[in-house]
């Protein structure tokens, strides 16, 4: 005598394979294009902070946006350097740097990174420099203002 609870056949638990891979095919290409975005984050901070200036400090600045952009860099003394070089450039030699750059990409972001114990004048000096080779998008750096300690 054959007795089956309810005359009906139990089926096997599986686990379906095809949707799990897709899930995990998913997070490692999430995974691979973050960690691609934060290696340039560091990158772009990295050529940034390579010279040391002090910064002024402001609070009315906003974040740049500005994907690979050419930092200029105006140090306490009044050398400008071009991204990490640290070659200083004067006159022709930066007017021709720049106009490689303008041939290069003409809408390229140019950051302006000036130490705060310089000149306005210098700063300035570069700036009308920057802008008579034909760049339009031209943003300075500065230093957000450290909240104080309650």
């Amino acid at each position: 005598m054959n007795l089956r609870s309810g005359g009906r056949r139990r089926e096997e638990a599986t686990i379906e394979l095809t949707p799990l891979i897709d899930v995990v095919f998913l997070l490692l290409i999430f995974f691979m294009l973050t960690s691609s975005v934060s290696q340039q984050n560091q990158q772009a901070q990295s050529r940034e902070a390579a010279i040391k200036v002090a910064l002024p400090v402001a609070s009315s600045g906003a974040p740049s946006d500005a994907e690979d952009p050419v930092v200029l860099t105006v140090t306490k003394d009044g050398k400008l350097m071009l991204e990490d070089n640290a070659r200083e450039l004067e006159g022709a030699d930066l007017e021709d740097k720049l106009l490689r750059l303008y041939k290069k990409d003409p809408k390229a972001r140019i950051l302006l990174r000036g130490d705060k114990s310089t000149t306005h004048g210098r700063v300035l000096e570069v700036l009308d420099a920057v802008k008579q080779i034909g760049f339009t998008s031209v943003d300075m750096v500065i230093t957000r203002p450290t909240p104080p300690a309650p």
